[in-house]
């Protein structure tokens, strides 16, 4: 081995050399000029057919403009590095956008043991470090000549061909064990919540006797109980428009925004932002305490990005002091009212379906009032079978995610595993 004075290289085999990718490539950049492309596009699982007839994504007005594309071309995605950009092989023929990098192998190259080495630059921020734009997370961006610049190891096409054909199988066999653990955590999340639903909705006795709730979208319910518009059983909170202004760097005062709830989950390190002592002050009336239910009331319309609920609790309030930002509500218990229980019977999709009912908003924004919320009618069971049945899916829905937890990390372990193998391989450190 020898150093290859490529810090993100390391060391590489003695009949290795280092040369640039356009000693390798030539990039592809003409015009398509074509009437009724095949349009493509580069998705983190491949090179994908595009049907633009759903006018999901950006849709060009012309595709006269766009490159066209070749089996074994090798298109990169020069942009939002931060966020994880890719690369992949076409095994299509089409067009994709002038905006992506693409390249076609000269003689002696396997473009296939390149697409390996260039995800290695992507997972290591190799080109990340190479980028410019505005900031890491607004298109940060790889030029072209860059690119055509790049450092790439130089060894003979045999060897390319048999790590590529290593790789290859290998990374199927991993590639099966992922998708066959990711297969067993869809059916756990989905066993989860229809424990959930069973349990908020028919109580705790299976032999109960049902009776109708005369709610189209709650059905039959126990005999005992009763249905009550989510007003009468909560009071609401509304959040209060900070002004940027106001926000500072840093505090022990953080304002809770759209971002920052997801169902069960209290997202503080996402993108915080905190008010002084003196703001806090002011705004005192908009300060949470364990025991309410959060919620968000904007998304995107249509597809049921929002409402997302939060039971606070202790530790979510150990180390900062929280408010509420405009377009984040929060639901406080009257007396009777076990909140625990109220936040997963909210999650079900019955009640969701009658809240999104009245969702408003603009073509791509979509909002929902407090008014619509207030008047939705939902199950109203004995208090104390209200908090059995909190406490019940508490253990339960542990015991779940904690499956999930160890799938998760078997998932982790097999990801990095793969990331190394390909290191390993490319740079020639491991023996083939």
């Amino acid at each position: 081995m020898k150093d290859s004075s490529i810090a993100w290289i390391g060391a590489i085999p003695n009949e290795w050399s280092i040369q640039r990718v356009k000693h390798a490539f030539t990039r592809k950049n003409e015009k398509a000029m074509q009437e009724d492309p095949v349009i493509l596009s580069l998705a983190r699982s491949g090179v994908k057919i595009r049907d633009i007839s759903t006018n999901e994504g950006q849709v060009a007005e012309s595709y006269f403009n766009y490159n066209p594309v070749d089996v074994d071309d090798l298109l990169l995605n020069p942009m939002d590095l931060y966020s994880g950009a890719n690369c992949s092989i076409s095994k299509v023929t089409g067009v994709i956008s002038p905006a992506y990098i693409n390249l076609k192998s000269k003689e002696g190259i396997n473009p296939a043991f390149y697409d390996y080495y260039f995800k290695v630059q992507y997972w290591m921020m190799a080109f990340f470090a190479h980028g410019k734009g505005v900031s890491f997370e607004n298109r940060w961006t790889l030029n072209a000549e860059t690119i055509m610049n790049y450092p790439i190891v130089s060894l003979p096409y045999n060897e390319q061909c048999r790590i590529a054909d290593f790789l290859d199988a290998k990374c199927a066999k991993i590639d099966s064990i992922v998708e066959k653990q990711q297969q067993v955590i869809e059916k756990l999340i989905a066993y989860k919540q229809s424990v959930i639903t069973e349990t908020v909705t028919k109580g705790l006795n299976p032999d109960v006797p049902m009776k109708d709730s005369g709610v189209e979208w709650i059905g039959l319910m126990p005999a005992s109980w009763k249905v009550a518009k989510l007003g009468s059983l909560f009071s609401f909170i509304g959040g209060y428009a900070y002004n940027s202004d106001v926000y500072v760097s840093e505090s022990n005062n953080q304002v809770l925004r759209i971002g920052n709830v997801k169902n069960g989950q209290l997202l503080l390190d996402a993108n915080p932002v905190y008010i002084n002592d003196e703001t806090a002050k002011q705004t005192e009336k908009f300060k949470m305490s364990p025991g309410c239910i959060l919620f968000t009331m904007t998304g995107t319309k249509g597809k049921r990005d929002y409402f997302f609920t939060h039971l606070l609790d202790e530790k979510d309030c150990a180390e900062l002091n929280l408010y509420l930002n405009q377009r984040v509500g929060c639901l406080l218990p009257t007396d009777g009212i076990c909140t625990g229980y109220y936040n997963y019977l909210l999650k079900d999709n019955h009640i969701l379906d009658s809240i999104f009912l009245y969702e408003t908003g603009t073509a791509n924004q979509g909002n929902l009032g407090i008014e619509s919320i207030r008047r939705t009618k939902l199950q109203l069971p004995p208090y104390k079978e209200q908090c059995a049945i909190y406490e019940y899916l508490n253990k339960k829905c542990r015991t779940i995610e904690s499956a999930v937890a160890k799938k998760q990390n078997i998932l982790d372990k097999l990801t990095e595993y793969k990331k190394a193998l390909i290191y390993e391989a490319v740079t020639g450190k491991l023996e083939v």
